[in-house]
């Protein structure tokens, strides 16, 4: 006889994925994120102290991926914080070259729209 179809268990074990993305994934990603920021602001700390006018738009883009990182890590560290660990992904593998690549390109982004936003407006 075959199995019933039981959609209670269905969306259970969707929500358990679901949570295990948004705590361990997107802290993964966060914490790469917060690295690029840290060295998005020090570049631009060094560069601002050398009286160049790149310095301004790098410190606000840094600390612009800075909040964003920092907020998005928050269901991570609630998890870590309850349970003592991140919940588990399965075959989830990430690649930190890839995280830092994606917000090498987020902070470029964000930099090119600061500089543009401090000099022109």
């Amino acid at each position: 006889m075959p199995e019933r179809f039981n959609l209670d268990a269905t969306l259970a074990a969707l929500g358990q994925a679901a949570g295990a993305l948004v705590c361990h994934a997107l802290f993964d990603a966060a914490v790469h994120g917060l690295a690029v920021a840290a060295a998005v602001a020090a570049v631009g700390l060094l560069i601002a102290r050398r009286q160049s006018r790149l310095g301004r738009p790098l410190l606000a883009a840094g600390r612009k991926l800075g909040i964003f990182c920092a907020a998005l890590a928050v269901p991570g560290l609630i998890s870590l914080l309850t349970s003592g660990r991140l919940p588990p992904v399965g075959v989830f593998h990430f690649s930190s070259l890839g995280f830092v690549v994606f917000w090498s390109l987020i902070s470029l982004h964000l930099s090119a729209e600061e500089m543009n936003f401090q000099w022109f407006s």
